[in-house]
């Protein structure tokens, strides 16, 4: 498999992006996205994707610029993005979000019509360098979610993610789904040729799948957060998430055949109308002292604070490269040939 730098592979991502005609920044914004997720040790949002937003791109492109507001006043604003990329519309909404909070203690951003929005996680820590605190729902992505007590496909992933500033180092994060797995994760394990574990996935008899190829089947379906156990949870909030997001942002509820849906919430919290942000800080990082502290069960490295792995994974990822299955470097190779940019050398 190939190990890639980085720099290379940030700087190739943007000239395949730059290459299909969109505007520079807005190929940017994409390109960093994709590698940062990697970083992040979150390769279901990496670079497996940027083939199809490539070509996407090159086959027609929405600018931020024709987005049409829906609905505003100081604290919020609904978007209609008209099919624009979902990366660029939620990086300038979470811009939109601060602003907003600076003048109304909250600032809302609901956005619909937009493309995939890539990874959650990496929006939130935005606001949250803001000295705010940072929250962004979806009620996007595909539809494999099955209710507890059923293998039936009905709800999205429904991934949520928060950010809050820290006093040193980069924000707490979390950034999760409402299924016990990632579909991207799914989708890794089918690029890697693996096993899917059980109790990510099960056939309509209740009975675990580990052929990650049956994911396909649309006769099974991904357990909510909770699993066969404690599903009725994951699958509570998942809904939950639907009735914020979906009526909210005006994309509407995920119906049947998988209408609707595809929404965005973003918000942010001015810390500094309710408390002297040094005072959140020191409440927080003692927090995180405190359960950090615990004693690790055999096994275990470490308690981890929300975010805090993802912070070792860019260390490590940022020294040694990024592991690229052979099938998505060739993809991205054949993608840049249709964009006519040069692959680089790899050490």
């Amino acid at each position: 498999m190939p190990i890639v730098r980085e720099d290379v592979l940030r700087a190739l991502a943007f000239d395949v992006f730059a290459a299909t005609g969109i505007p520079a920044a807005d190929a940017r914004i994409v390109a960093d996205h994709l590698v940062d997720s990697h970083l992040a040790g979150h390769d279901s949002h990496g670079t497996w994707f940027l083939p199809s937003y490539a070509r996407s791109m090159k086959k027609g492109y929405v600018p931020w610029e024709d987005r049409q507001i829906v609905r505003e006043n100081p604290s919020l604003v609904i978007i209609n993005g008209k099919g624009g990329n979902g990366i660029v519309a939620v990086t300038h909404a979470v811009d939109l979000a601060v602003e907003k909070a600076r003048t109304s203690t909250f600032g809302f951003v609901g956005l619909n019509s937009v493309s995939h929005i890539g990874r959650l996680g990496d929006y939130p820590p935005r606001i949250a360098a803001q000295g705010m605190l940072g929250l962004v729902w979806l009620n996007g992505g595909g539809l494999f979610l099955a209710p507890y007590g059923s293998a039936d496909r009905r709800l999205r992933p429904e991934p949520i993610a928060f950010s809050a500033p820290r006093k040193n180092g980069a924000p707490f994060m979390l950034d999760m789904t409402m299924t016990v797995v990632a579909g991207g994760k799914i989708e890794q394990k089918i690029i890697r040729g693996e096993p899917l574990p059980e109790g990510w996935v099960i056939n309509q008899q209740g009975e675990p799948v580990t052929d990650a190829e049956q994911y396909r089947d649309p006769s099974t379906g991904v357990l909510p957060l909770g699993g066969m156990q404690f599903g009725h949870k994951g699958h509570g909030l998942a809904m939950m998430v639907e009735m914020l997001v979906g009526p909210l942002s005006h994309a509407g509820c995920t119906k049947q055949d998988g209408k609707d849906g595809g929404g965005v919430m973003v918000l942010a919290i001015d810390i500094e109308a309710f408390t002297n942000l040094d005072t959140y800080t020191d409440e927080v990082e003692a927090l995180a002292e405190w359960v950090c502290s615990a004693r690790p069960l055999p096994g275990f490295k470490k308690v981890y604070a929300p975010g805090e792995i993802e912070e070792e994974t860019r260390a490590e990822r940022l020294a040694t490269g990024i592991d690229l299955p052979q099938s998505v470097w060739d993809g991205i190779g054949e993608v840049a040939a249709e964009m006519g940019v040069a692959m680089p050398a790899l050490d």
